[in-house]
């Protein structure tokens, strides 16, 4: 849970973005890891990175409506789900099921994130 995750150019041009946009977001960014060519960095980076450049005034609309969507899809994989204080619940049975529902939604949403993630690096390396 605790596991920094991690994004490629070619995933970003997946999740829409154009290859100079991505080649622009990631320019300054630090590298996480190299494998082969590919150079990966962190997703939580990329996101300050493409918030940085929508603050830009000279930013097309068309542009900043993919990298908005862009954003947002970058923003399901980190997860950041704040937990509900279950203790005011008076019902303890009710308080174990509201745990159980919240982990295994916080759970699906994860994973449902990485194969999005794995769709757009899919999507990315077979297109034209």
């Amino acid at each position: 849970m605790n596991e920094e995750k991690l994004t490629t150019r070619r995933q970003l041009q997946g999740y829409g973005a154009s290859s100079y946009h991505a080649e622009v977001i990631t320019k300054n960014l630090t590298l996480v890891a190299k494998q082969g060519r590919t150079y990966i960095y962190a997703v939580s980076d990329v996101i300050v990175s493409i918030r940085d450049y929508l603050q830009r005034p000279r930013v097309k609309p068309t542009s900043r409506q993919v990298l908005e969507g862009v954003l947002q899809a970058l923003l399901e994989r980190l997860n950041n789900v704040v937990e509900v204080p279950f203790c005011y619940a008076t019902d303890p049975e009710i308080n174990k099921l509201a745990r159980q529902l919240s982990q295994s939604m916080s759970d699906t949403d994860s994973a449902l994130a990485e194969l999005e993630a794995t769709a757009a690096t899919i999507k990315s390396k077979y297109s034209i």
